[in-house]
């Protein structure tokens, strides 16, 4: 019987390095940087480019001052970084395998203190051979891993450049956006306005960012310019300066919220109308979900249940 790879002629004349040349001709735009990088002479690089080329049966590379992609070589490129990131996964894991782990579970996250840890002891409850590995980024980032297969899975907030990456996506908490400060900062010890949070410096994550968008929304709903922050940084580090005793406000979603105020650090302002933010779910790409990563979805259900019954308390 006949292989479908049999009717494909670029299937069997491609190699790993094939792709490995091209994407770093895509990623350099030149063929002399691309050879530095991967430690090869220019004509021996102009090779593999050419037949590369030449087994797909047309060019991937518009040959201007800078080389640019041909509509193929885009094709080409989405498809080359899921190859290779597929080849670095399989590696990962048999070498998991042979050093007695059960499986290696990436994860993406732009919130590293939200569901995530507890899931994943959840996880480690009943099966505790699993290697998990978490990377920190931003959401479009978070994104591209995913389509690189560098990572299995993102858990973050369903913003509508995630509902409409293609990915399977799943609501888990319901949340919210809070304004935060420590206990003895003025605006917790009296009724705060939005207006009156103006006066204070605050910290705030960077702009585009999904909780900041949201914050400057609900500012502009109340006829007022948004804050402009003294510092911009992420949530770990807007919460150590929320230690010091400068009146710093910032924000935080819901369930950090509820993290840090059962350890007597800080507590939200009770400003309203409450600021909406997305769901916080997961995304993972269905046609690859393998079975480790539908026992963290389940491990992810479970303890989503319990935080929100926490939040709503």
């Amino acid at each position: 019987m006949p292989s479908k790879l049999d009717e494909i002629p670029w299937a069997r004349r491609l190699k790993l390095r094939h792709l490995e040349v091209f994407l770093a001709v895509h990623e350099t735009g030149s063929l002399t940087s691309a050879a530095v990088h991967l430690h090869m002479t220019q004509p021996a690089l102009s090779h593999w480019l050419a037949d590369a080329e030449e087994a797909v049966g047309r060019p991937l590379f518009l040959r201007l001052r800078r080389l640019t992609l041909t509509p193929e070589g885009e094709v080409f490129r989405a498809h080359a970084a899921r190859m290779l990131g597929d080849v670095e996964r399989t590696d990962a894991d048999l070498k998991a395998v042979r050093a007695g782990l059960q499986g290696r579970l990436h994860v993406g996250t732009g919130l590293p203190r939200v569901l995530l840890p507890r899931a994943i002891a959840r996880l480690h409850e009943s099966r505790p051979g699993i290697f998990v590995s978490v990377s920190e980024a931003p959401l479009p980032q978070l994104l591209e891993m995913l389509a690189k297969r560098e990572i299995d899975m993102i858990i973050g907030a369903l913003a509508a450049q995630a509902r409409a990456s293609g990915f399977a996506v799943e609501p888990l908490l319901v949340d919210s956006v809070q304004v935060v400060a420590r206990r003895q900062h003025p605006c917790l010890q009296q009724p705060a306005t939005w207006e009156s949070t103006l006066q204070y410096p605050w910290i705030l994550p960077p702009v585009g960012a999904v909780m900041r968008s949201a914050l400057d929304a609900a500012f502009a709903a109340q006829h007022l310019a948004p804050p402009i922050p003294c510092v911009e940084a992420n949530s770990s580090v807007r919460v150590q300066l929320l230690h010091e005793e400068r009146n710093y406000l910032s924000i935080l979603s819901a369930s950090e919220v509820l993290l840090y105020r059962s350890q007597g650090v800080l507590d939200n302002l009770r400003l309203f109308p409450v600021i909406p933010s997305p769901d916080i779910g997961a995304i993972w790409e269905e046609e690859r979900g393998s079975e480790l990563v539908s026992h963290f979805l389940e491990a992810l259900r479970t303890q989503a249940q319990v935080e929100a019954l926490e939040v709503s308390r």
